[in-house]
């Protein structure tokens, strides 16, 4: 492993010294040798259908590239995540990187990536296969810029993410960890300058219609999707405060296959997120009462699937994890993003372990056409990753 004298900031006492190759703000320039890799990685890695529940492919490419890099530990557990292991050298602390494997793209659809002057188009590039790549390459990268941490990098490929997948994947992980995590990075392939820190409360849910045979039906049961019409219209009459926070969103709405056929079935798909606990369960039980209403006034079958639950938390701003970030992300002269969006963050808030979420380039998440992300902002995705690594391993991020 290579070694060079490290340049430190003005703000960065001795005791931080590390072997790296420059100051932070140039470690986008020192990456440059790894450009190419990073993008073939990536390329190949999008090329590998893994909608959710189907992730095994993925998962054997991610371990065998973790074989590659020289990880002493690289296997999948008994959920089928893509686990490796990097000790640090004193074995102080442990950080965990960790990158959902599935995506939202069905397996038959067209996975080619394309290579343009400026991007990378392709479906999941985006959410969440630059992600993956990027955390599959961290011990590559560290070993380019010659940085031998004294902190261990317990690296995750998450199974069962998105939808209906829960975070089981990274849930089981931290149920079952044998070694106490102390910090948590949650890798996203956009937008760079994201720093989630937050987890809103979120609960997920299905409204199944099933219309009973036409001589048991009730009036204004024709058909499945006009009686989701009318809940939909009621749903959207319920009392929303501006404070705290909260929302119900409408998601996606199932139903039907033909023009001249009206459904028997429906599904409707909605989602309560909020900073209270309390303001989630009241819009939960208000749309449970309308649902059970609904479904004895019009004689048919409805019913309320509620499958997704996840309680407010995080860590403050104030928090040195969160400083120590924002300050890496000064030298790279990015702009912190603190706008919610859903990540596995919420898993770790649940295990009490300090974490942050992070994009790594510019880009766009698409479900009807291919994805893309920028080529260039990427190295400094990368460069801030391991900038924030830096800031741990010298004990910056520790409470006091």
């Amino acid at each position: 492993m290579k070694e060079r004298s490290a340049v430190l900031p003005d703000n960065e006492t001795s005791d931080a010294i590390h072997p790296v190759v420059e100051h932070i703000a140039d470690l986008p320039d020192a990456l440059l040798p790894l450009r190419e890799e990073v993008l073939a990685n990536l390329a190949m890695l999008a090329q590998i259908p893994a909608p959710t529940g189907e992730e095994a492919a993925r998962v054997r490419y991610i371990l065998d590239r973790f074989v590659a890099t020289g990880l002493p530990e690289a296997g999948a557990d008994e959920k089928g995540n893509a686990v490796g292991f990097l000790p640090g050298k004193t074995g102080r602390r442990t950080v965990m990187l960790v990158a959902h494997l599935d995506t939202l793209i069905p397996k038959e659809a067209d996975h080619n990536v394309f290579v343009q002057a400026d991007r990378l188009v392709g479906a999941g590039v985006s959410d969440n296969s630059l992600g993956v790549a990027v955390m599959s390459m961290l011990p590559r990268c560290l070993d380019e810029l010659g940085i031998q941490l004294d902190s261990n990098l317990q690296l995750i490929g998450s199974v069962g993410s998105l939808q209906r997948g829960d975070h089981e994947g990274l849930r089981f992980f931290l149920d079952h960890a044998q070694r106490k995590i102390d910090f948590g990075l949650v890798l996203e392939g956009i937008e760079l300058g994201r720093l989630n820190t937050f987890s809103i409360g979120t609960v997920r849910a299905d409204i199944v219609c099933d219309v009973r045979p036409e001589h048991e039906r009730g009036y204004g049961a024709d058909s499945a999707l006009i009686v989701l019409n009318q809940i939909i219209n009621r749903i959207l009459k319920i009392s929303i405060p501006t404070r705290p926070f909260t929302k119900i969103r409408l998601g996606q709405i199932k139903a039907g296959a033909l023009y001249n056929i009206e459904p028997n079935h429906g599904e409707l798909g909605l989602e309560v997120v909020s900073d209270s606990n309390e303001m989630i369960d009241r819009i939960i039980g208000e749309i449970e009462d309308i649902v059970t209403e609904s479904s004895a006034r019009n004689a048919i079958d409805l019913k309320l699937d509620c499958f997704f639950r996840r309680e407010p938390g995080g860590i403050p701003f104030a928090h040195p994890l969160v400083k120590c970030v924002v300050n890496v992300m000064s030298q790279l002269r990015l702009q912190p993003d603190q706008s919610h969006r859903p990540s596995e963050l919420s898993e770790f808030v649940a295990h009490g372990i300090p974490a942050v979420t992070l994009g790594i380039t510019t880009g766009e998440t698409h479900i009807r056409r291919p994805d893309f992300v920028m080529i260039d902002p990427i190295l400094k995705g990368v460069a801030q990753i391991i900038g924030v690594l830096l800031e741990i391993d010298r004990g910056a991020c520790d409470e006091q």
